[in-house]
């Protein structure tokens, strides 16, 4: 069914509050598809501090550069191999609560930065995770307004 409305420009898509799935009429014909087109949620840019624990208890202090309920980028200095498995701790702001992600996946590993999938994450720190993506959207919302 998904690929016959993908022939009509009729495109899946979820939110990332509440994690509903839509569909969505695209006007452009899609191209290849890329890594940003399989992902369930689109990232948002941002720069906040963040501590990886590897499995072999090794703890990295890295930078998120962009984020989404699904997974984010960390901008490091040393990468894990892809299929790793990790504990990640984001810290927004300096007076926020950081953001505990139990379990996540290296997707992708390129030279300075990670692919990382959010797999566990207690609900407490997944509602944290939305609320600080609802912040980033309005933010965005607003910007957009702002330039139009």
């Amino acid at each position: 069914m998904e690929r016959i409305l993908n022939r009509f420009r009729m495109f899946s898509f979820r939110c990332q509050l509440c994690t509903a799935r839509f569909r969505v009429y695209q006007a452009q014909p899609p191209g290849q598809t890329s890594i940003a087109d399989r992902r369930q949620y689109k990232r948002l840019p941002v720069s906040f501090r963040a501590n990886l624990l590897a499995e072999n208890a090794r703890r990295m202090d890295n930078r998120v550069t962009d984020i989404s309920m699904g997974g984010c980028t960390l901008e490091t200095t040393s990468t894990l191999p892809q299929g790793s498995f990790i504990e990640l701790v984001i810290k927004p702001a300096s007076n926020e609560k950081p953001i505990k992600i139990g379990t996540a996946m290296v997707c992708s590993s390129r030279p300075e930065s990670m692919g990382i999938r959010f797999l566990e994450m207690v609900a407490d720190d997944k509602n944290r995770l939305s609320q600080v993506i609802l912040s980033l959207l309005v933010g965005q919302s607003l910007q957009t307004n702002l330039l139009s």
